[in-house]
């Protein structure tokens, strides 16, 4: 599985991949897209046709030094000056309301593109594999949904319809330029092929930077977001210049990217303001001796030049929105980086078996490496009843949070059968495995959020009796006790609760799921011995009538299971219960010496 940072790499063809991949989100809003783009035409074709004004009220009215001639406008005749400003006021207007609605209803496509762009990105990274979580950091996948859909949003809502208005106005120009005058017409074009390769080159150039950009600024995120969940033990450990200078690091090679974009941007726009002013002496002393031997009026000559400026205008916008498009551009290759990374083998559908219940677990000589030729777990086997309780010990990295992964589903296995109610789970649905069982952690993780809503179970529609009954059960008498029962608020990290009452109410939360097949994975660590005691009968009232699995450090808490699995490198070394383990006086044994039980 690829992590981000190896994901930054440049995507070949870039941009017509970048088109390819963001053509689902666009093509549901294909015909507002549509209505936009025939508004764009009208006011595109209502820009180009002011400076034709301007040549008629030189040529008509101004130079003529009296009104009484008058002009033919598209065939209609207009003799008095107020007449024609009258007109010209009008036609002002209706671009300007057009302009607006365009404007508007653009700005609104853009938004609905997003909004279902930012949801689709959310729900597919909930159906990731959690290995993609193992490898690649919160802060980074943040900066996905928060920074890099942000950035996209500027260009879906300005920078597209902006450069397609843009470059319709310029051809229209160039059109309008050559019935003027061809002659100086060709002198423009002769701009046109330098533009189109400097644009081409600053591309390049830009795109790379805006793609380091983006990879430091989700380094940052990352930093920035390891510091504060770290907070108290960088303040204990006085390791705040530490982290500070690696920050500072960060920071500093986000500033030299930056501070490399801007270099290129501040020789680019003058660059092309350079070709504007080039243009316009050209015309200027070209167009004079026309107007002089009189084959150009001053009219068409004004005319010409309004057009030269409104042609370098949209061409300074391109300048401008392309800086911002680059940006675009590079955030919306990392999303489709992660778009296109699969999706966790969810193992649903039609041709999968169906279970109403888990009565039975079975291990047959399951092997898994998490890494290849690196085994983690090796010829596994045990089998797990209804009723009955397995319990698992062993040193920190022996293999036990692995068979979890395995039952779950998180991981498959490399070797061997893992089968549940004598059918391989390959074969079962996924769903119909973990909306049976309950997973209580190590850390007891509450979200943000009302006591009720973290454990009632999602799509049960649950009183309120039979939720205060899943905390009476699970000893959390003290939400009543010292805050607002099923309405005390949790706020992130749990707060206010201590690591022994959110370690109760996810109990709870996992008796309001009325699971068959319970796991507690270090479920009392770190805890004091009144609150492990609560725990511990919570435990016992969960896993009555349930196939249960304890994984423990300590021996205490799993001495009262039917059959304790104890491993060591990922093996099983000795299994039984607690007294047949005592006898052998083994591995177990000493553990048990060392534990004083």
């Amino acid at each position: 599985m690829p992590d981000i940072p190896s994901q930054e790499k440049e995507i070949k063809l870039a941009d017509l991949k970048v088109a390819k991949e963001l053509w689902p989100f666009i093509k549901p809003y294909l015909w507002m897209l549509i209505f936009s783009t025939l508004l764009i035409f009208i006011v595109t074709f209502l820009e180009l046709l002011m400076p034709l004004f301007i040549q008629k009220a030189f040529d008509g009215f101004i130079v003529p030094v009296g009104p009484e001639n008058g002009i033919l406008f598209f065939g209609f005749g207009i003799d008095s000056f107020q007449t024609f400003c009258i007109l010209f006021s009008a036609f002002i207007f209706t671009l300007f309301v057009i302009d607006f609605f365009q404007t508007l209803f653009m700005e609104y496509t853009g938004q609905k593109i997003i909004l279902n762009l930012r949801c689709l990105l959310f729900s597919h990274m909930t159906f990731l594999p959690v290995a993609f979580y193992d490898e690649n950091s919160s802060g980074q996948l943040v900066s996905r949904v928060a920074g890099d859909v942000e950035n996209m949003n500027e260009m879906f809502t300005s920078i597209l319809i902006f450069i397609f208005k843009d470059i319709i106005l310029m051809a229209g120009i160039l059109v309008i330029l050559y019935t003027i005058d061809i002659k100086l017409a060709l002198y423009l074009s002769l701009l046109v092929p330098i533009i189109v390769i400097s644009i081409g080159l600053f591309s390049k150039i830009l795109r790379n930077t805006f793609r380091t950009i983006r990879q430091k600024i989700a380094e940052i995120n990352h930093s920035f977001s390891e510091a504060i969940s770290g907070i108290k033990v960088i303040q204990t450990t006085s390791s705040r210049n530490k982290f500070m200078q690696r920050f500072e690091t960060l920071n500093f090679e986000h500033f030299t990217a930056a501070l490399f974009q801007i270099k290129i941007f501040s020789i680019f726009m003058p660059f092309i303001g350079f070709l504007g002013v080039l243009s316009v002496a050209i015309i200027l002393w070209a167009g004079s001796f026309d107007v002089i031997e009189k084959s150009l009026t001053l009219g068409e000559l004004v005319a010409f030049l309004t057009y030269m400026k409104l042609f370098f205008r949209p061409l300074r916008d391109l300048s401008e929105k392309f800086n911002l498009l680059q940006s675009a551009l590079a955030s919306a290759e990392r999303i489709i980086n992660v778009l296109n990374t699969d999706k966790a083998k969810q193992r649903t559908g039609k041709k999968r078996h169906c279970i109403d219940k888990i009565s039975t677990l079975t291990f047959d000589q399951v092997n898994f490496s998490y890494k290849k030729n690196k085994p983690v777990l090796t010829n596994i086997s045990f089998r797990l009843n209804e009723g009955h309780s397995i319990g698992i010990v062993g040193q920190t990295g022996s293999g036990k949070s692995s068979i979890i992964n395995l039952i779950t589903g998180f991981y498959p296995p490399d070797d061997g059968n893992i089968l549940i109610n004598n059918i391989n789970q390959t074969s079962v649905n996924i769903k119909d495995i973990r909306n049976r069982t309950a997973l209580v952690m190590q850390d007891p993780l509450l979200f943000s959020g009302s006591v009720r809503e973290n454990i009632k179970p999602s799509g049960l529609n649950l009183d309120a009796l039979r939720l205060e009954k899943a905390l009476h059960d699970a000893n959390c008498h003290f939400l009543f006790e010292r805050f607002s029962g099923l309405d005390t608020m949790i706020k992130e990290g749990g707060r206010p609760l201590s690591s022994g009452q959110k370690q109760l109410v996810c109990i709870a939360r996992a008796l309001a799921f009325n699971p068959d097949l319970i796991i507690f994975d270090e479920a009392t660590s770190y805890m004091d011995s009144q609150s492990e005691q609560k725990v511990h009968d919570a435990m016992k009232k969960l896993m009555k009538g349930r196939l249960s699995i304890i994984i423990a450090h300590r021996l205490s808490t799993v001495k009262e299971c039917d059959t304790i699995l104890l491993l060591r490198d990922g093996i099983i070394r000795e299994q039984g219960s607690h007294h047949e383990l005592a006898a052998l006086k083994g591995e177990y044994y000493h553990f048990l010496k060392k534990e004083k039980i």
